[in-house]
């Protein structure tokens, strides 16, 4: 099945879809959920070569449309019970952060169109055993969807793929201290590390966990230059972006989108909004590089 992206929601209106999916376990039944921006397709389980000293959750690697990618087994990765009969099974093929990987599930269900502001906090569940690898949840006609956070799934069993580390042009500090710099990601690892380097940079750093969050700020005060990510709970980045260049106080301030939905659509749709730049992770060194381009 093959996820036909033309029909995601205009951007802007805090709203996005979801593939809802199952893992089984000694009898129980566990919903969980992915964004439909980071879905490529959902095929069945295809022919599988063994990989030598590969994580434990990673199976082997399958040729799909011309393309090795890693197949993985989430049932192994959220310690669930292992089941290694497959061949029933579907894969969930996804793109993000300049990649491709294979997550093997039992079931796919359907297609759910939701707002960030649905999204509950985690603590509103029982299965605890999930919560670092749980972004939150969505109550679906009495199903509790866990949002898994499939980007440190990935980075977790390949750190390889992590952010990379950033060289501070020191001699331009006295030219940063005067500027402030708003920062929305949900991701606490991604928060720190681009807090840490910007405000190490000189900068004036404010940092949130979600979209709203920043624009409660912006409303008391208005700075240099926002940073958003994309998916956020809440209100998401693209909502960021149309608040700010709708407020005739705000509207010329630079906005940079840094996401893991890298793609030229992505890219296209956040610029339609008001957008200066959108930066795929993990390119953080051009973040920090562009910062610097808008606001000296």
């Amino acid at each position: 099945m093959a996820i036909d992206h033309g029909i995601l929601l205009e951007t802007g209106t805090n709203e996005f879809e979801i593939v809802e999916f199952i893992i089984r376990s000694e009898g129980k039944v566990h919903h969980f959920g992915i964004n439909v921006a980071k879905v490529r397709e959902v095929i069945r389980f295809p022919e599988i070569v063994k990989v030598p000293d590969a994580h434990p959750s990673v199976i082997g690697t399958a040729n799909i449309r011309q393309k090795l990618i890693p197949i993985i087994d989430l049932s192994g990765w959220l310690e669930l019970k292992f089941d290694e009969d497959y061949l029933d099974k579907k894969i969930i093929v996804t793109y993000f952060n300049h990649q491709y990987n294979g997550f093997i599930v039992d079931e796919v269900v359907r297609i759910h169109r939701i707002t960030w502001a649905d999204i509950k906090d985690y603590s509103s569940m029982t299965d605890f055993n999930f919560v670092e690898t749980v972004l939150g949840v969505i109550d679906i006609g009495g199903n509790l969807i866990q949002l898994l956070d499939f980007e440190k799934i990935v980075l977790e069993m390949n750190p390889d793929t992590g952010l990379k580390a950033i060289d501070i042009d020191y001699s331009k500090s006295h030219l940063r201290e005067s500027k402030t710099v708003y920062l929305a990601e949900d991701s606490s690892v991604i928060r720190r590390f681009l807090h840490n380097h910007l405000e190490q940079s000189g900068y004036q750093t404010f940092s949130f966990e979600n979209g709203q969050l920043l624009l409660d700020k912006v409303a008391e005060k208005a700075p240099d230059i926002v940073i958003t990510d994309l998916e956020m709970p809440v209100r998401d980045g693209a909502s960021v972006v149309k608040s700010v260049r709708a407020n005739p106080l705000t509207s010329q301030i630079p906005i940079l989108v840094f996401s893991s939905l890298a793609s030229e659509e992505n890219e296209r749709k956040v610029m339609s909004v008001g957008a200066n730049r959108f930066i795929g992770k993990p390119d953080t060194d051009i973040l920090v590089l562009d910062v610097d381009k808008y606001l000296l």
